[in-house]
This record gives C-alpha cells, structure tokens and sequence, in this order.
C-alpha cells in the first residue's frame, strides 16, 4: 500500500515564500508536497542564496488532528533528496492503539479454517486419533503461517520497492526541473533506467547532441523530434548537431536534406532526391517541390517513396496550373485586343480629322501655295492609312490567337 496516496491538510506558516502562501491550508498527497517544495526549491535557488527563507509545515488528518510539523529551510543543494528529509509526513494517520494485528487476524482466520476442517472431518472423528488430529491441525497451522507470511514479505517488498522508486523519480525530477541534466543521466544510470528512457530526457529537455551521444542509434528518435517543433527551432537544433560533427556521413546529409528543406534550397533538394531517408521527409520534400511547382521533381520523389494522397494532390495542382495558364494566356490576348482596338479607334479619329483638315484647305485656303498645303495633307492620310492598315492586321492576329487560346481552354480536361 502506498501511504502517499492519501490526501491530507497541509498548512505552510512562518514563511514568507509566496507559493507556500498561496497553498496554505490545501488537501495534498505527499508525492504532491514533496514536489511542491521541489518547485520552489528550484525557483529560490535561481533568486536567492542557499538557507536563507523557511517555511513550518504542518499536517492535520480530517479531523483537525496534528500528524506532524516540521520547519523546513530553503533553498537547498538541487541534488538535495527531500523524500528522506520529509519523510515523517508520508504516515497518513497517527498511530492508533489497540488495533488488532495481523497475527491476530492470521489466527482469526486459521481458526474458521480449522473449524471448517473439523465439521468436515466430524463423522469421522473417532476414528482419528489424537495423534493424528494434532498433526494435522500442526499441518494446517504451518502452511498458514508460511502462506501468510509470504504475503505479508511480498506487500512489504513491493511497498519498499514502490517508496524506493518514488525517491528516485522526486530525485530525478528535482535535477531536471534545475536544467542539470548530465546529473539526471548519471542518475538514470545509477538507478539502472533502460537507455532509452536517458535518450528520451535529453529529447524532452531539446539536448539532441547529449542524446545522441547517449545513444548513437538513437538518431532517428533525435531527427523525429526535431521535425516537430518549429522552422526556427528546427535550424537552431540541425545547425547545433552539424557543429558538433558527431554524425556519420550518412546521417550528416539527413541533416543538410532538413536545413535545405527549410531553407527552400530546391536546387539541393533536386540532386540529392536519392538520399532522402524517410516517408516523413520524402513527404515533407514532396509538400516544397509542389508549391514551388517543381512538378517533375516531385514525381521523382514520389518514385522513391509512395505517397498517394500526395501523388493524387501533384497531379491535381498541375493540372490546375496548366489550365491556369491556358486561362491567363486567354486574358492576356483579349487585354492586349483591347488596347491594339483603342489604338485603331485612335487613328480613325485621326484619319476623320485629317479629312476634315482637307476639306477646309479646300474651301477656304486662298494662298498661292494651296496646291501645295493639299497635296501636304493628302501625305499625311496616306501615312494615318498605312498606320491603320498595321494596326488591323495586329488585331486580327491577336483575335484568331484569342480564338485558338479559348478553344484550348474549352478542350481541357
């Protein structure tokens, strides 16, 4: 049984430490005080000087009852082991008197044992001998003690052993809420953690070169967590493992395939498409070559690694981009028909002008030279004419261009 699992008051006096304020007089289990003062702990070893603030501790069961006080100074060493120094407060209860036994029970219980045995066996009873009853009855009794007293070996074992892990878990947390990590390793180590539960501190704690060093195959673990923070952080963390120089040549480019993914250096991307080393980023490659509309690099991408939603998605965005560009083409003649029929209307008016112009020259001019100022004029509607003729002929070609464009638009499919 777990004595830490029961909630009971806590009160926090002669303090003046903000926190234990604010939980003053609150239910807790002890594994949550021992964590509370952990916390703090850490928090005042960042501002303050060792054994300079304290706190009074007081538990009190449900009845306003004391169960134990204790004046606790702070902050101490981070390595400090609080299970031990608060250990008085993880008895739930005072202890009573006049509680029976365990012993008494275990001889409760034997004795309905051996009175079921004897109403058993009472037919038979005359023809059992003394002897005989008291070496059976010593029988019973014996392999009873011995069943209860494993049971009662295993609880205390198993209680030993869960109060002793939980000393190694407040332990471990207390250094790793202190940022030390390479104790908590160490620590891991001493209390036999599987190395990959190491690994997985340096991960959680974003100290992918100490995890890689723990572990050398844990490279791929290290390269998983990464692609799921952010571009920012991803760089950060790639750039710190390529200055480390501690990869292989293989796992090195991995590297350099992530910083070009973020980058968007597709020229990179493009001639290392061979070297890409997983689904996840193969994807993630294939995702870039797409918005950049590098469509036949991410067809050869998706040969090396299958991915039909993203296939389906390639397909379909340049399809899309094909008849995008049949559509712009479309409006890019019928702009440009536009502006070449303004142009034409503009030397028509020039042309009605110039007509005009001769007239006039015709009625009203009186001077010697108006043969000349005719035939000046007539110059000038030959060139407005030639000027127009080029102009419809342009506009001509962009309309059956426009034509042949909108049609191609049609027949897409």
């Amino acid at each position: 049984m777990n004595l830490g699992t029961k909630k009971s008051y806590y009160v926090f006096s002669k303090t003046d430490i903000k926190k234990f304020k604010e939980e003053n007089n609150k239910p807790l289990e002890y594994i949550d005080l021992i964590k509370l003062v952990i916390d703090t702990n850490s928090e005042l070893l960042k501002l303050y000087e060792l054994n300079t603030k304290s706190v009074e501790i007081s538990k009190f069961n449900k009845n306003d009852s004391l169960i134990h006080s204790q004046l606790l100074k702070l902050p101490l060493e981070a390595d400090t082991d609080f299970d031990k120094i608060l250990v008085n407060f993880s008895e739930t209860k005072p202890p009573k008197t006049g509680k029976v036994t365990k012993v008494d029970k275990a001889t409760k219980d034997l004795t309905v044992i051996n009175d079921k045995a004897n109403y058993i066996e009472r037919k038979d009873f005359e023809k059992i001998s003394i002897k005989k009853i008291s070496i059976i009855g010593f029988s019973f009794m014996t392999v009873f003690i011995i069943v209860i007293g494993f049971v009662l070996n295993q609880s205390i074992n198993r209680g030993n052993s869960e109060q002793e892990k939980l000393s190694q878990e407040l332990i471990i947390t207390q250094l790793e809420t202190s940022g030390k990590y390479d104790k908590v390793a160490q620590k891991m180590k001493d209390f036999n953690y599987p190395k990959k539960d190491i690994v997985n501190m340096y991960l959680e704690n974003g100290q992918f070169v100490n995890a890689l060093k723990a572990d050398k195959k844990a490279f791929t673990s290290v390269l998983d967590k990464i692609d799921t923070m952010n571009n920012k952080e991803q760089q950060e963390a790639l750039n710190e493992l390529k200055k480390a120089n501690i990869t292989s040549k293989k796992e090195s480019i991995s590297l350099d395939l992530r910083l070009a993914l973020l980058n968007k250096d597709i020229d990179f991307l493009k001639k290392n498409i061979k070297s890409v080393d997983s689904q996840a980023l193969s994807d993630r490659i294939v995702k870039l070559f797409i918005d950049e509309k590098e469509y036949a690099s991410a067809n050869e991408q998706l040969k090396f690694f299958a991915n039909k939603a993203l296939d389906k998605q390639a397909k379909q965005a340049e399809h899309d981009d094909k008849k995008q560009a049949l559509t712009n083409k479309v409006n890019e003649l019928k702009k440009a028909i536009s502006d070449t029929q303004k142009q034409l209307d503009g030397k028509n008016k020039q042309l009605s002008d110039l007509h005009k112009q001769l007239d006039d020259l015709n009625k009203n001019d009186k001077s010697p030279d108006k043969g000349k100022h005719v035939d000046d004029k007539n110059k000038e509607i030959d060139n407005a004419n030639k000027d127009k003729n080029k102009i419809s002929d342009i506009l001509k070609d962009q309309q059956g261009k426009e034509k042949e464009a909108q049609k191609a638009v049609d027949d897409f499919k």
